[in-house]
């Protein structure tokens, strides 16, 4: 199959990409299915900066062109990215509990000091900002009710070599067992091909290091927020993730 389960349209306040622009050519590409998952963050220090979308009018437009085409071989699926799901989880489960998403990412977005680790960082992270930021990541899939773990190893984005990360293997065998005993996939995030990174997220010793503990379950995602980075460097990825070797959330 040809997917992307992580896309951001006019509902995410940081996207330029319309819904409609986006499945024409979706379609013209032959995708399969493509998930939109618009941005719920609902940790105070981003709701007071950019307020909450209205998710009752994004789950009606999104259903609108699912009927709209019904007849397309594409599969439009109606999501959402939840940020710091982990930090926020009571008035997250009742926020939600209103709402019917076939999929749900989670993610972790910044650091216990408040630090955004998903645009350019102002300053060096220090092995401690490391930890949180796994930590984070654990609690997330510990306690919440995802089905992705979206964009692992987001704040290395902007770098431009690969950080040594080592000292946090012991969070990562935890992170990935975890999600393998939940059934939650791993996504195989792209967007750092268009960015200094240029590799996939999470790090390919990553990936392999949840493989080798019996991880299975995987998702892609481009994490586009504008149309020209819709497909993007979609030829890049794994060829095993195309070899019916592995499992996808839906």
């Amino acid at each position: 199959m040809k997917i992307d389960y992580h896309l951001h349209t006019e509902y995410s306040y940081d996207s330029k990409l319309k819904a409609l622009d986006l499945i024409n050519k979706a379609i013209e590409l032959k995708y399969d299915q493509i998930a939109i998952t618009e941005h719920l963050d609902l940790y105070p220090y981003e709701l007071s900066r950019f307020g909450l979308p209205s998710f009752s009018r994004y789950l009606r437009q999104v259903r609108s062109l699912q009927e709209q085409f019904a007849s397309s071989p594409l599969r439009i699926i109606c999501g959402v990215e939840i940020g710091d799901f982990q930090r926020v989880k009571a008035f997250a489960d009742e926020f939600l509990a209103e709402l019917e998403f076939e999929l749900r990412l989670g993610a972790v977005h910044f650091l216990t000091d408040h630090t955004n680790v998903a645009v350019p960082l102002r300053r060096a992270l220090s092995k401690a900002d490391h930890e949180d930021y796994y930590r984070q990541n654990l609690t997330l899939v510990s306690n919440c009710d995802i089905q992705v773990l979206a964009h692992l190893g987001v704040h290395k984005r902007y770098l431009t070599q690969q950080p040594d990360e080592k000292h946090c293997l012991g969070l990562h065998r935890d992170i990935f067992q975890a999600m393998i005993d939940r059934r939650i996939a791993l996504e195989i995030n792209f967007s750092a091909l268009r960015k200094p990174y240029a590799r996939v997220l999470p790090d390919l010793w990553q990936i392999e290091l949840y493989r080798s503990l019996g991880g299975k379950l995987f998702s892609i995602g481009s994490d586009a927020h504008l149309l020209e980075h819709f497909d993007l460097n979609y030829d890049k990825l794994p060829a095993w993730l195309f070899t019916g070797e592995v499992e996808f959330p839906l």
